[in-house]
């Protein structure tokens, strides 16, 4: 029976009517027909319903086709449209203006969102093989949790691409601070070492060189164009050399510049300006077999995506196969999608996804503004209308009309919001420190078609209601002087209703996001903070080692004895910059898995400098008592970790070494809030060990510049190969929160351009709503209405659109940015006084705005209008 009761697809008979010949139509259909319900005894609708409209769109030859003048919008037609849509434009300016004004000022902030979130989410999309790249990298299960860490083997890559034939091709990559030479100056660059199939399966292409076999020496360096440009101007890169001196070794090493590549996007993850091959190490001899520790970057590449499950599959046998069964059970190996580098490294697309759909919300509000002034003006549009429908008019026309009228006002807009975003994008590079171009969106030919297709949506989105609305005015309405269309009233509403939401959910979620920025760069970090320099001072800064040690401890002296410095310290790492190692530590008589936890290096100043607090046991000894290396300082997460209830009388093992706890420390954040803060080691090593990279100064602020000229020169007479590098700690830690207030900058920026458009939405509406009540206003007034009722009259048609827009509004903003929220371990309880501020503000808004129009109708002589009727 179903078969029997089915029927061809009717859009494709519609597709076949308007565009064909009718006399070809009949004939065709007829075929047509016929075959389909052939095929849907033979072979079942969905078969058959495919192949009817394959052969329909087949049938439309340019022979079968109606001539051109047939069709209703023709070349005639289009310009009587045009010249009618740039006369109404001209002869109601101040509506062109703000219509013009709200569009473009959506458009300018939409195509900014745009560009930037398309700059983050197309991140390394450059690369050919991205969706075959992964990274590996391994899972610690130790009692406190799942562990991943991303540093990974040497003789890893040779032994997985032997095992696996789905592995394609691997690489190692890892990077260590070199100094250049160039002339007599030394510069501080970070040299990538990389096996060659780097270059294969990234896509950094060589512009100049040898492009087969780049890394044929072991002394051979490929440098991108940038550092050709860099370190030898105009003159030709390939085949001259650059002395490179690494710190860490001691050694200096002539390299040769065999190729330089092309420029690469600017939103690439890996930026290898300096590429060395890998085994060129100067300790690859040490660590080539070594599978004890891990400190590198293998990255694989397969034949297919879906490879990726085969592997991790059979990765347990792997660990086994490399250590035994014990380790296996406690370690994971893992494959890391290239695609999600960013996310996990860089930065957070969902930022960016969060800023492109509030482009879209800014441009549905000013989509809607378009339409509520559209609207709002239809009384002086109703005797156009009358009059073009008495002369035979069609309602299809009609909406053509005001079609075309939509998508001129696009036009300007776009160039306009263009022209808007052309003037303030070097501003907003600045400002937001973004990196947005036009260029982003690609060749000309690309941005054309972009813009085109901007403005073909930007016009059916503001212009499709007001052409259905403006073509279904009656002549009655006219001659009557109301006008009523079926629905219409409601459509307003829920138009208005929408675009109060996403002003509500916009003003919470900047108030939201700003809250918690503000709650993390004011929380109680476990330090001090404030009126702290940092001065990167270590063996590394002098090519003579031993000499080195002689004149950084007369620099350290002279900083302790100057009067500007209140107490100073020597560490491996600060807060910000916390780079540690890590070890397996295990308590005396822990019969479980060892844990691992992160350590670092301090002398017996330090707690106090940074205004650290012990929450149990003592500070190490002073520095005069030597390297204290059975002793420990834990923090408080490490103490839980251990189950350790005193402070003082613990032993714990590294190895078959004991160490001493001797103190427990407040906890301190030394990383961004986002995360939490883990089990720390903290060791002690006196002042005059080479372990130290970083002297911390606690100062007078008073004339800071001085007392730090008075450093500078000091450190100037020690003829090292850095000059003076210092940075306040407060400063440094607040780059921690620099996506952070990067994006609170956008949401605050594009919340306020949301609010002004809002402004102008209600604009229109007042007027539309003025413009429907006017008799009565009129009325009222001549029996003695008082102007405070009367404004009431009007303002009360919105206490309703506020309401349906805070009740959608803001649970919408609630539940979003409660998510948003997750990605922070301490993060702040959203407060009621947050939904509190944003009705005060939205409320003001609207009254404000409703008002001052309210008042001007109040005050409006009401015989003007009445003795129209």
């Amino acid at each position: 029976m179903r078969k029997q009761l089915s029927h061809p697809p009717r859009w494709a008979e519609r597709l076949l009517q308007w565009a064909c010949r009718p006399d070809y139509v009949d004939e065709v259909l007829g075929d047509l027909n016929e075959a389909y319900y052939w095929r849907l005894e033979e072979k079942g609708h969905r078969k058959a319903a495919f192949k009817f409209v394959f052969e329909a769109l087949l049938s439309l030859r340019f022979t079968h086709l109606k001539p051109f003048y047939h069709f209703n919008l023709n070349t005639m037609m289009l310009g009587s449209y045009l010249k009618i849509a740039f006369r109404n434009l001209y002869k109601r300016k101040a509506y062109s203006v703000i219509n013009i004004l709200g569009l473009s000022v959506g458009v300018a902030a939409s195509l900014m969102i745009f560009m930037y979130a398309w700059r983050v989410l197309t991140f390394d999309d450059f690369h050919t093989n991205e969706d075959r790249i992964f990274m590996l990298y391994k899972e610690r299960i130790t009692p406190n949790g799942i562990q991943p860490t991303y540093d990974t083997w040497v003789p890893m890559k040779s032994m997985i691409k032997e095992e696996y034939p789905q592995v394609v091709a691997s690489t190692r990559r890892y990077g260590m601070t070199g100094k250049v030479k160039k002339d007599d100056v030394y510069i501080e660059e970070e040299i990538t070492f990389a096996d060659p199939e780097f270059l294969q399966m990234f896509s950094f292409e060589v512009a100049r060189g040898n492009s087969t076999n780049p890394f044929s020496s072991p002394n051979a360096l490929v440098i991108s164009n940038q550092y050709a440009e860099k370190y030898f101007g105009s003159l030709q890169a390939v085949g001259r050399e650059l002395n490179v001196y690494y710190p860490g070794e001691d050694s200096t090493i002539r390299y040769e510049v065999t190729a330089v590549l092309k420029d690469w996007p600017k939103n690439s993850s890996l930026e290898p300006n300096m590429i060395v091959a890998f085994e060129s190490l100067p300790f690859y001899e040490g660590v080539k077999n070594l599978w004890g520790g891990s400190f590198i970057d293998n990255y694989v590449m397969l034949d297919d995506p879906t490879s990726q499950y085969v592997l991790l599959d059979a990765f347990p046998a792997f660990v086994e196969k490399i250590w035994d069964k014990e380790i296996a059970g406690r370690t994971n190996f893992k494959l890391l999608p290239f695609d999600e580098y960013y996310n996990t490294f860089l930065g957070s697309q969902q930022d960016a996804k969060i800023l492109v759909f509030i482009a879209l919300g800014i441009l549905l509000m000013a989509a809607i503004n378009f339409m509520n002034l559209s609207t709002a003006h239809s009384v002086h549009r109703a005797k156009e209308i009358g009059l073009r429908k008495v002369l035979g008019a069609f309602s299809g026309q009609l909406r053509g009309q005001f079609l075309v009228e939509a998508l001129v006002l696009s036009f300007f807009a776009t160039l306009a919001g263009i022209g808007i975003v052309a003037l303030c994008m070097p501003l907003i590079n600045d400002f937001f420190d973004i990196e947005i171009a036009f260029s982003q969106i690609g060749p000309p030919v690309l941005s054309v078609g972009f813009v085109a297709g901007f403005v073909l949506l930007l016009g059916l989105m503001s212009g499709s209601y007001p052409a259905f609305f403006l073509s279904k005015i009656s002549i009655l309405e006219v001659i009557r002087g109301i006008f009523k269309t079926k629905g219409g009233r409601q459509v307003r509403n829920g138009l208005v209703v929408v675009q109060f939401s996403l002003a509500v959910f916009m003003v919470t979620g900047a108030l939201i996001v700003r809250n918690q920025l503000t709650y993390m760069q004011s929380a109680k970090m476990g330090f001090e903070k404030d009126a702290v320099v940092i001065i990167n001072a270590s063996r590394r800064d002098f090519t003579d080692r031993e000499e080195a040690s002689r004149r950084l401890k007369t620099f350290r002296d002279e900083v302790k004895a100057q009067s500007f410095v209140k107490s100073a310290s020597l560490s491996y790492s600060i807060p910000s910059n916390w780079v540690a190692g890590f070890t397996f530590v295990r308590p005396e008589g822990w019969e479980g898995d060892p844990l691992r936890m992160g350590m670092s290096y301090v002398d017996a100043n330090y707690l106090e400098t940074m205004g650290i607090k012990l929450t149990g046991g003592r500070n190490f000894l002073p520095d005069s008592e030597g390297d204290q290396r059975g002793s420990v300082i834990l923090n408080e997460a490490a103490a839980k970790a251990f189950g350790f209830d005193k402070a003082e009388g613990n032993v714990i093992l590294i190895g078959e070494n004991r160490l001493n706890v001797v103190g427990v420390v407040e906890n301190f954040h030394y990383e961004s809030m986002r995360e939490e803060i883990k089990p720390t080691l903290i060791f002690h090593r006196t002042a005059e060990n080479p372990v130290h990279r970083y002297i911390v100064c606690k100062m007078e602020m008073a004339d800071i510049s001085n007392h730090l000229s008075v450093l500078d020169g000091q450190w100037g007479a020690l003829g090292t190969t850095n000059s003076f590098t210092y940075n306040f700690l407060d400063d440094s830690m607040a780059e921690l929160y620099t996506s952070e207030q990067r994006f609170l900058r956008l949401v605050g920026l594009f919340t306020i351009i949301s609010i002004l458009i809002a402004v102008l939405g209600l604009y229109g509406l007042t007027i539309f709503v003025i413009e429907r009540k006017r008799r009565e206003i009129s009325i009222r007034k001549v029996i003695g209405a008082e102007m405070s009722n009367i404004v009431l009259l009007i303002v009360r048609d919105f206490s309703a659109w506020i309401a349906g827009g805070l009740m959608i509004g803001l649970p919408s903003a609630y539940i979003f940015l409660r998510d948003w929220l997750d990605q922070f371990h301490y993060r702040i309880d959203i407060s009621w006084t947050v939904f509190l501020l944003t009705a005060a503000v939205i409320t003001t808004l609207v009254l404000l705005t409703v008002s001052y129009q309210a008042i001007r109708a109040a005050s409006a002589n009401p015989v003007k209008y009445l003795k129209e009727d």
